[in-house]
């Protein structure tokens, strides 16, 4: 089914809306929501009313967004909590945690797509929380999406090996294991989640401090289950501090590495951009390029005096490497930072409050060497309290990308804006994206979703009527 939602509230931007899921106060708010490459529909994940947070229920929708079934889960009452829901083909698997002394156990409950439990309340591993963190529990997808990982990064004692906990799911098949890493704790900081291949082995990108250098070095590790094997790759480039690398896995085990850089020691402030790849077979880095910023992109964020001191652009950091016909990527950055207010109130108390700052979005496009190309900048200006709605939800098309935030405009008042850019360069004006928005909706911008090349999804709340609205829409 296909329907344009003018007049209801919903997207009328140039827009065609696939589908649309929408929920009355009486239902329950999903929690999460995952694809379902299988049949093209949707997964979400909720309390089972809306007026208790005991049991959670999943819930199975076709691909137009019509319900099929709703199975209930868990009960929270024993101290059970929810981690993560993922979808691997024919596969709902819905991940809990429970703390337990000294450890927290992870449990794993799996379902078919019509609803028949296949396991249920698994325990799958558990792991020590004598730290002073608490574990880092993440999901990811391989690009395809044929497997997928819930990993959990513990904190150890310092004469211990770094280690990750995984589960991992594939084509009709599972595997558990622990990954030891070849530095200890006060050492390796795992930066990004553990992310797997097309085929089914683990990469992740860590930091190693050495107590003589201002900034850590990187590297990229691959884990071959199968063998219990860990290969390791420097990411040093000499001349140049990288500042929080990012990577994309390829086929065939090759990956592509980007990052921004500074060449003053001690500054996190960005100068370049560095690109490279990774060779699958050998596990080395290639190709690599550095490229210094324009001047151009420097002069919208520096002043002449700055940039002759050799001052680079503050607080931004890279987001995502999206890639490009012809070998090439677009590197998405955004700018950051956190700010920090003490003050007193009527009755003497002291408070300290922090505020969120979430500034331009920059694009820089190279091609298959690295060299750079053209780069444009997202102008926006957020603030709050509670980043909830801040920053800006991506969606990538055949030919252009979205970027959808919350945002104010003279004569248009608080809206969710959209900017598109397209394969050479052209950036439209940002542009209100829901008819009738109110400064009392709230966009959940976290639940922006990448669903196939052609489609994607966003979620946000009418605070007047109280109806959450899930919008599938087609992607250009």
């Amino acid at each position: 089914m296909r329907f344009w939602l003018l007049g209801m509230g919903a997207v009328v931007w140039g827009q065609t809306v696939v589908a649309e899921l929408a929920l009355d106060r009486r239902q329950p708010r999903p929690l999460r929501a995952e694809y379902v490459a299988a049949d093209g529909g949707l997964v979400t994940l909720s309390y089972k009313t809306p007026t208790s947070i005991r049991t959670f229920a999943l819930h199975k929708y076709d691909a137009d967004l019509h319900w099929e079934w709703t199975q209930d889960l868990f009960d929270q009452s024993s101290g059970e909590e929810l981690a993560h829901l993922a979808v691997v083909d024919t596969q709902i698997w819905v991940f809990t945690q429970r703390v337990e002394r000294n450890q927290v156990a992870f449990y794993g409950y799996a379902l078919d797509l019509e609803g028949r439990f296949r396991r249920r309340g698994e325990r799958l591993f558990v792991v020590d929380h004598r730290g002073a963190k608490d574990p880092r529990v993440e999901l990811t997808y391989a690009p395809n999406r044929r497997y997928a990982c819930l990993s959990v990064a513990t904190e150890t004692a310092p004469d211990s090996a770094d280690r990750v906990h995984f589960f991992l799911v594939g084509p009709e098949t599972t595997q558990t294991g622990v990954w030891l890493f070849p530095y200890s704790e006060r050492q390796l900081e795992v930066r990004r989640p553990v992310q797997p291949s097309h085929e089914g082995r683990l990469f992740a990108l860590g930091a190693v401090r050495k107590r003589e250098a201002p900034f850590p070095e990187y590297y990229l590790f691959q884990y071959i289950p199968q063998e219990n094997l860990t290969l390791t790759l420097s990411l040093e480039v000499e001349g140049v501090y990288l500042i929080e690398p990012t990577f994309r896995i390829e086929k065939g085990g090759g990956v592509r590495i980007a990052a921004f850089y500074s060449e003053r020691r001690g500054s996190p402030q960005v100068q370049g951009l560095l690109f490279a790849r990774v060779e699958g077979p050998g596990f080395f880095l290639s190709n690599v390029q550095r490229t210094p910023l324009p001047r151009e992109v420097l002069q919208r964020y520096l002043s002449e005096r700055q940039i002759e001191r050799g001052r680079g652009i503050p607080d931004l950091y890279l987001d995502h490497l999206v890639p490009r016909a012809g070998g090439g990527a677009l590197l998405v950055g955004e700018q950051f930072y956190i700010t920090t207010t003490t003050f007193r109130d009527f009755y003497g108390f002291w408070y300290t409050q922090d505020t969120y700052h979430y500034e331009d979005i920059v694009v820089f496009a190279v091609d298959s060497l690295g060299q750079l190309e053209w780069w444009r900048v997202v102008p926006k200006s957020q603030a709050g309290t509670s980043d909830t709605e801040l920053s800006y939800g991506l969606l990538v098309g055949p030919t252009r990308l979205y970027f959808f935030y919350r945002g104010y405009a003279r004569g248009v008042g608080s809206q969710v804006f959209v900017v598109t850019l397209g394969e050479g360069g052209e950036l439209t004006a940002p542009r209100p994206f829901i008819q009738g928005f109110r400064p009392s909706d709230v966009f959940y911008r976290k639940l922006t979703r990448q669903l196939t090349n052609t489609e994607g999804l966003i979620a946000y709340t009418q605070g007047r009527t109280g109806r959450f609205i899930l919008a599938r829409l087609e992607l250009e």
